[in-house]
């Protein structure tokens, strides 16, 4: 609450001195004249939060325009200089390019890691960094300096950075030269922010932008076509060992004396904290709960009281969301033609890491993310149901029927989630979730297949992609990416290869609101 408090008188502050700051616009050149404290960190915070609310409000789409637009970034879009360049981000750059940006306005230090190699570099067996067995060790690292311009340090984090950054065993690496950029943070509303990153081992990295009174952490994530996400943490994000250094974690405060860099050390930091690593039992106020659980109940301002109608109308507005991103994701693939190429020979060693055209028009990680939701949503209203006949105390509900009413949720929030696949064709949510094992990742399928309808000829009649799609199935069936997996199969033998033996899961929940078909 305090800090909501803060935020708004930040707010009104900025607000009203806004035109004077904005007479003066900001040299694309650095000039370090502070340094990082708990003042910058809060106004790093609100920076954070400007952006997500207005992501998830619709009114920017890209981290370029989130930036430059005034709703968006009231605190700093009108110092934005014309000779700005065009700001890229995908989702390990995403991070860093906020914190730079931020740095840059606020005349703040600033480094990053440049290079990495793995743990394991003794092995004869070399693998692809960001999804390194052990984990990676920082090699090399850079600061920036006074003169430097923006658009060139912007432009290197882009090269550079990757989720391999994140990559790295978060116990260690926090005093020499080559100190780890983030570290790992307690799970409480202290140290879970706005600006707090989110390291999903399978290769994904998202922010924090707000924590709900319930205990809901609200993300925004960006994407190899440029678009920003606003989603919510649950199991779609992975957790790892320590080693591997995934989950949540915030930037490590840096300080600059006599032109060096020094880092804060872990034992220095009030919210350092080990615990999202160790194997379980999880228990909150006496209670064994799942990590994901344990989160949720952490991180809630007071007990948890679930009140299944609003958060079940909340949830498949968000599903829905994520549905459009995946819309703005395959139509982007469509208008470049992709789908109208010849299918590659084999698909890429690991379609949830390749490079290139997949890497930019295939949707796997996406599509398993959106699996996740699916049997998220699934293992909610089994636990609210049960908690009803139950009569658990922590329910809020006082309606008469409440599978009735979570059904009729259902069913206006489907009609009213409408998704355009042709000019003449569309879907709904209810579509999707009837068909959620048929929707194809491969972005050298047509539109339809993209979003499972197989029962229509707008494909044309390429055997090849056809039997592609058909091959391609067991993939499908996989909810949880694995980035070790071998996929480079060609379509005569991927249908029998080891990663194809996958059984179709059951995470439809349409028997549980008990909808007749």
């Amino acid at each position: 609450m305090l800090l909501k408090i803060l935020f708004l008188l930040y707010f009104a502050f900025s607000t009203l001195t806004g035109p004077a700051f904005a007479q003066w616009p900001k040299s694309v050149r650095w000039n370090i004249q502070n340094s990082w404290n708990e003042s910058f960190e809060l106004e790093y915070q609100q920076f954070i939060h400007s952006i997500g609310i207005a992501r998830k409000n619709g009114l920017c789409k890209t981290t370029d325009e989130c930036l430059r637009s005034s709703a968006a970034n009231p605190m700093y879009a009108a110092k934005n200089p014309r000779r700005l360049k065009n700001i890229f981000s995908d989702c390990a750059d995403f991070p860093y390019i906020l914190r730079a940006y931020f740095s840059w306005m606020n005349d703040l230090p600033f480094a990053y890691t440049t290079d990495l190699v793995e743990a394991n570099s003794f092995s004869d067996q070399k693998s692809d960094i960001r999804y390194s067995r052990f984990g990676n060790i920082i090699t090399q690292k850079r600061r920036v300096y006074n003169g430097d311009n923006i658009n060139n340090v912007l432009q290197n984090l882009s090269d550079t950075i990757s989720s391999a950054t994140f990559r790295t065993d978060a116990s260690k690496s926090d005093s020499s030269s080559l100190f780890r950029d983030s570290y790992p943070v307690d799970i409480n509303r202290k140290a879970i922010v706005p600006g707090t990153m989110v390291y999903d081992p399978n290769g994904h990295v998202a922010v924090v932008y707000d924590i709900t009174p319930n205990g809901k952490i609200l993300l925004i994530d960006a994407h190899p076509d440029n678009s920003v996400s606003a989603i919510t943490y649950g199991e779609k994000f992975s957790r790892s060992r320590v080693q591997i250094g995934g989950g949540f974690s915030n930037f490590r405060p840096i300080t600059l004396v006599n032109d060096e860099v020094f880092p804060t050390k872990n034992a220095e930091l009030k919210t350092y904290s080990l615990i999202q690593f160790q194997k379980g039992p999880f228990i909150f106020n006496g209670i064994k709960m799942t990590f994901y659980e344990f989160v949720r109940a952490s991180m809630a301002d007071g007990v948890i009281i679930y009140k299944p109608l609003n958060e079940f109308n909340d949830t498949l507005n968000e599903l829905c969301q994520d549905l459009k991103y995946r819309e703005d994701a395959v139509n982007i693939a469509i208008k470049t033609g992709i789908q109208n190429n010849l299918h590659p020979y084999t698909l890429p060693e690991n379609i949830y890491g390749a490079d290139g055209e997949w890497e930019a028009y295939a949707t796997p990680a996406r599509d398993a993310r959106l699996k996740a939701s699916f049997r998220e949503i699934k293992a909610f209203l089994q636990k609210v149901i049960s908690s009803y006949h139950f009569k658990i105390p922590n329910l809020d509900y006082k309606g008469r029927d409440l599978i009735k009413d979570l059904r009729e949720i259902y069913l206006a929030r489907s009609k009213a989630c409408t998704i355009n696949v042709t000019d003449r064709t569309s879907i709904d949510l209810d579509f999707v979730h009837l068909n959620l094992f048929a929707i194809s990742f491969d972005p050298y399928h047509c539109a339809a297949l993209r979003w499972g309808i197989t029962n229509v000829s707008s494909c044309g009649l390429d055997r090849n992609k056809i039997s592609w799609y058909l091959a391609e199935q067991g993939l499908r069936n996989r909810i949880d990416r694995d980035n070790t997996i071998r996929t480079d199969y060609d379509v005569a033998t991927l249908p029998n290869a080891p990663v194809s033996k996958v059984e179709m899961p059951d995470i439809r929940f349409d028997k549980l609101l008990e909808i007749i078909r």
